[in-house]
């Protein structure tokens, strides 16, 4: 039986999904840093759409935050909090995904700094795996030199579905990687060290040997041997669990 490299929420978490907003306007870049600063905080997982900033979070603790932030002028950029005494609630459906989805990826991508990876660009939904003795123990990480190492990572997407059930694809994601600059290498640098062959015969996986890997990125990001699923936390308390099962085309079909 086929099955895709995909994993379905358990429940239509996205029919009603449950989130705060406050009016912030501003430069974009600037509305984003203070989203970061809310995430690294841990306070609230947040991302600024129009003229409000929508989060998941103690809505109090959230805009206590925020103003601090303004007030003390922490980031760069000129933005403006609206008059509120409180942060709006409301409830987002699948036609809102473009709002959903941002704040689900900072859960996600909490998930996976908990479980030993970094996310170097928040805008490119892949992360690679901390340069640490775990990590090689693991096999994510594998030598070509000394200086120069194959990495075992993760792309993800999420998908939101019109019935309200998520669908987070995986795939698995092996960048060179340059132990001395601390950085990814373009494909131009791995050939002009003459490593090209020898990159591809390790990052090209046969199909058997990646969904190998894949199984062992979920026991990796599953995390509580018990559920048996992966798990994403938010900082109002919500969470949402996906099946850690590969999922059925047939599954899809049914218009979930």
């Amino acid at each position: 039986m086929i099955k895709l490299n995909a994993f379905i929420t358990i429940k239509p978490y996205f029919k009603n999904f449950l989130v705060y907003r406050i009016p912030l306007i501003g430069e974009q870049r600037s509305r984003s840093q203070l989203a970061k600063i809310l995430f690294d905080d841990e306070i609230a997982f947040a991302y600024p759409y129009g003229e409000y900033l929508y989060f998941k979070g103690n809505p109090i603790e959230t805009l206590r935050r925020v103003k601090e932030i303004i007030n003390q002028r922490i980031i760069q950029g000129k933005i403006v909090l609206g008059s509120t005494e409180e942060p709006e609630q409301l409830y987002l459906t699948p036609e809102n995904k473009v709002i959903i989805k941002p704040i689900v990826y900072s859960a996600f991508e909490k998930n996976l700094e908990a479980r030993g990876f970094l996310v170097p660009r928040r805008n490119v939904k892949k992360a690679i795996p901390q340069i640490d003795e775990i990590n090689r123990d693991r096999g994510l990480i594998i030598s070509l030199t000394t200086n120069v190492v194959v990495l075992r990572g993760i792309k993800y997407m999420l998908e939101i579905r019109p019935s309200g059930y998520g669908i987070l694809w995986l795939d698995i994601y092996s960048p060179p990687y340059d132990l001395s600059n601390m950085k990814c290498m373009s494909p131009k640098e791995v050939k002009n060290q003459g490593l090209m062959d020898q990159y591809y015969n390790i990052a090209v996986l046969k199909s058997n040997i990646r969904l190998e890997l894949l199984y062992n990125m979920l026991e990796i990001l599953c995390g509580n041997e018990k559920t048996k699923m992966i798990i994403l936390n938010f900082p109002d308390g919500d969470i949402i669990q996906l099946s850690s099962e590969l999922l059925e085309p047939e599954i899809i079909e049914r218009g979930w």
